[in-house]
């Protein structure tokens, strides 16, 4: 009776295997048919994997892959903000972590054999009774470009491609707020150009947007890379100046205006520039200490050409 029992039980155990291996075949014929690469993973380790993760990859199988790459999340690239490894904050294996934080970005970034960059977003299928993953990656990397590419335009002068006044006006109350925490200086330069209506009058408004490009990008090279520089409107721009004096900030407004006074570019004519000056008080909102700093600069394009400062 033992004897029964115990065959009856190899018995199961063979028929459950063969229909366990049955549908894994049968499953995938199914992933292997999609241009998608999918995974099939387990505690981090690939268990199965497509044609389309294999080319992605440029390897044969999956154990040359397992062989050269071991956990594939430690492929994860650090772009965007994206989802990494070192984004799971406890002992979980990722694809569980994963799985159970829904409120995490599921988009990743992976490197191919040709090292271009892709952008996936992941589809989770928990396997019913099994400890297993269905993974999809979704390849979004235009959609992600396009993005990107509507929230550069959507922040920056389209002329210039330095911020806008949109932008500046989000930095400009970010920078407030951290003037307060850390008690710290911040000033403020409104530049405008000098008799500019007589460059497009003269040379027509094509030479005008040149002189425009040319000039921001002359004074983008001489701004540290937390200073925040704006197109204001048609010939005015305007320069956020963090953890800076009015002092220093007048210094470097003469150091620029200089600067512009001697550039020369036999493509274009010569221009001059005028600078107001001002630094954030305590009692300040941004609005009192912008009308400041446009009083400063109503006064120095009074000589042209000048440097003057609002306190």
């Amino acid at each position: 009776m033992l004897t029964d029992q115990f065959y009856l039980k190899y018995l199961l155990n063979k028929i459950y295997f063969r229909m366990k291996h049955e549908i894994e075949d049968k499953l995938f014929s199914v992933i292997n048919a999609i241009p998608n690469p999918i995974i099939i993973i387990s505690s981090d380790k690939l268990q199965s994997v497509n044609n389309a993760f294999l080319e992605f990859f440029n390897v044969k199988s999956i154990e040359e892959f397992n062989k050269n790459n071991g956990c594939i999340a430690k492929l994860f690239i650090q772009n965007n903000g994206f989802f990494t490894l070192s984004d799971v904050k406890d002992n979980s294996y990722w694809s569980d972590y994963l799985f159970f934080h829904t409120e995490i970005n599921r988009v990743v970034s992976l490197q191919n054999q040709n090292n271009q960059i892709f952008d996936f977003e992941l589809t989770l299928k928990k396997i019913e009774n099994e400890s297993e993953y269905i993974i999809v990656f979704n390849d979004i990397t235009q959609f992600i470009a396009q993005k990107n590419e509507y929230k550069y335009f959507a922040y920056h002068d389209h002329l210039t491609k330095i911020y806008n006044r949109q932008r500046f006006d989000e930095l400009f109350l970010k920078e407030v707020e951290n003037r307060k925490r850390y008690k710290d200086h911040l000033s403020l330069l409104l530049i405008d150009i000098d008799h500019f209506k007589k460059v497009n009058d003269t040379y027509g408004h094509h030479i005008g947007d040149l002189t425009l490009i040319a000039l921001t990008k002359l004074i983008s090279k001489n701004l540290r890379i937390n200073d925040i520089f704006a197109r204001w409107g048609g010939e005015e721009f305007i320069i956020l100046l963090p953890r800076t004096d009015v002092d220093a900030a007048y210094i470097k407004a003469q150091e620029i205006r200089s600067l512009v006074e001697s550039h020369v570019d036999k493509e274009l004519p010569p221009i001059t520039i005028s600078i107001g000056v001002t630094e954030m008080n305590d009692s300040d909102t941004t609005n009192t200490c912008l009308q400041r700093v446009d009083k400063a600069l109503y006064l120095s394009k009074e000589k042209r050409n000048d440097v003057l400062k609002v306190i």
